[in-house]
């Protein structure tokens, strides 16, 4: 087998190394496609060192036949030269940096920094900090002390015996670079839920409506499908809750979007947040105002004691909108700075599969973009905070699956697309499966031998010939047929082997032992 490096840049390498390369194995899974390559260079000891100015490296393992059975980027070398261990990781590099940090209680972040030379050399790859009970000038000492000594790979030393004059290469899948980045996407929720001291009757007295005036955080526009308000009932009113979403008119609400209702049954004694699901969705716009409208069914009259809450904050923390009340002595809005602001959250709804493609396009800095096979038929919120990495809200995407009660599976292709495919359906008979032999080999659906260096996953399999007719079976789950989740080639023994089959262990774990 042959391994190929490229420059970081994608361009064929000038000087091609002088070096002589041994692959080990590699592996490939259902949630990326390859996934973890070892690879072993021997040569001089000038040339073994040049490894290091190629961390981040594309390379590719090529077979004698010229398939291309495995591609990734250069992650970690470890040199061994008489009795020193010289090691590089890309996993301690952070060239990005924010803190998250609490002051008071109250949660706040810094804003990110990062270092443009080593930013164009490797990419950006970030981490977000934590700390407690510190003060911004702190936190923003911890993250620029912490960006200087992280913001290039840090090399280790280890000492000992082995003399070998070699390197082990460590290459990872590239679907690990989703890892570098955190993953925020505003669209799909506008809120203010902190909770403080507040509160205002609907439907009490001659005040009985209560309106709060919005505008979306996020840059582009997005449909909202509900709202949540934190919400209780005093006494034993019989009319729903009615909340509207209303255009803005003059500063005032105006003409009804969406509205829902929810029963008084639906509604505790005590604050909840309660749904109210739109009777149609309603797109937002950026930089326009709209009302949250909250008033009790029929006609507005004194209603004595029996009425609703819902809950505000006298804090008036929520920067895009102030509430207002309907006095019916004047007939006309009235300021209700005095109450606090509503407490409320306005959400939305996207199909999973669009989701994905947002998310490659702001964090897949070394991702051409999506090719979707399949349209996931699933809804959810795509509202992302930030604290987490992209990669890790893919795998939530993904585990969602398609609304024939299918997994969504990628890879990401040769060409650096990411695909994303519906999981095959289970076979009807395991003859229309793959089989697996005792020996590890696996077979073509025929019965016909098959290339192991192309290590497949996402298949059905069947084992032939393994268990004996005599094994009473029928006190254990099915093993007739299994779906490979992870496979690994030894190209050094040309053996291919299975590592994991479906729900055998977390496919996107590196390394560790599968528990089972």
């Amino acid at each position: 087998m042959k391994f190929l490096m490229k420059r970081r840049d994608f361009d064929d390498l000038i000087i091609p190394l002088n070096l002589e390369f041994e692959v080990e194995r590699y592996s490939w899974f259902t949630f990326g496609g390859p996934k973890i390559a070892s690879v072993i260079a021997t040569g001089s000891r000038s040339d073994l060192f040049e490894l290091v100015n190629h961390m981040r490296s594309p390379v590719e393992i090529v077979t004698e036949k010229g398939d291309v059975v495995w591609w990734g980027f250069l992650s970690n070398i470890q040199i061994n030269w008489d009795a020193i261990t010289f090691g590089v990781d890309l996993e301690t590099m952070f060239n990005n940096v924010a803190v998250a940090y609490t002051d008071q209680n109250i949660r706040y972040t810094t804003q990110w920094s990062g270092d443009a030379e080593s930013i164009a050399e490797y990419g950006q790859k970030e981490i977000l900090l934590s700390r407690s009970d510190t003060t911004e000038t702190e936190a923003l000492q911890q993250r620029d002390t912490y960006l200087a000594g992280s913001k290039y790979p840090v090399p280790t030393l280890s000492f000992g015996d082995e003399m070998t004059g070699s390197a082990r290469i460590i290459c990872l899948g590239w679907i690990f670079t989703l890892d570098w980045r955190y993953y925020e996407n505003l669209s799909g929720k506008e809120s203010y839920d902190i909770t403080g001291k507040g509160g205002r009757e609907i439907g009490e007295d001659d005040r009985p409506i209560f309106a709060q005036a919005i505008q979306i955080g996020a840059d582009v526009a997005w449909a909202a499908t509900s709202i949540w308000l934190h919400v209780w009932k005093v006494g034993a009113t019989e009319d729903n809750l009615v909340v509207s979403l209303k255009a803005d008119s003059g500063g005032i609400p105006g003409a009804t979007l969406a509205s829902a209702s929810v029963a008084p049954s639906e509604i505790e004694t005590n604050a909840e947040w309660v749904e109210f699901v739109l009777n149609t969705a309603v797109t937002l716009n950026p930089g326009t105002t709209y009302w949250i409208h909250i008033a009790k069914a029929g006609t507005v009259v004194f209603e004595g004691p029996d009425y609703y809450m819902v809950d505000t904050n006298l804090n008036m923390g929520y920067p895009r909108g102030n509430p207002k009340y309907y006095n019916t002595n004047v007939n006309a809005w009235v300021d209700a700075s005095h109450k606090g602001d509503l407490l409320f959250m306005v959400v939305g709804s996207q199909e999973t599969t669009s989701q994905i493609s947002t998310l490659v396009a702001t964090c897949g800095e070394f991702l051409q973009g999506v090719i979707m096979e399949v349209d996931s038929g699933v809804d959810s919120n795509p509202y992302r905070d930030g604290d987490s990495p992209a990669l890790y809200e893919l795998e939530k995407l993904l585990m969602a699956g398609t609304s024939n009660s299918r997994r969504l599976l990628c890879e990401v292709t040769q060409n650096r697309w990411l695909r994303i495919y519906e999981e095959p359906a289970k076979p009807a008979a395991t003859r229309n499966s793959y089989a697996l032999k005792e020996n590890g080999e696996l077979l073509m659906k025929n019965l016909t031998s098959l290339d192991q260096s192309h290590c497949l996953i996402a298949v059905w399999c069947h084992l032939q010939d393994v268990i004996p007719t005599s094994v009473d079976l029928s006190m254990i789950a099915d093993p007739s047929l299994f779906l490979i989740e992870e496979a690994e080639y030894d190209a050094m023994n040309q053996r291919y082997h299975i590592v994991r089959t479906r729900d055998q262990g977390n496919v996107m774990d590196l390394g560790g032992v599968i528990q089972g």
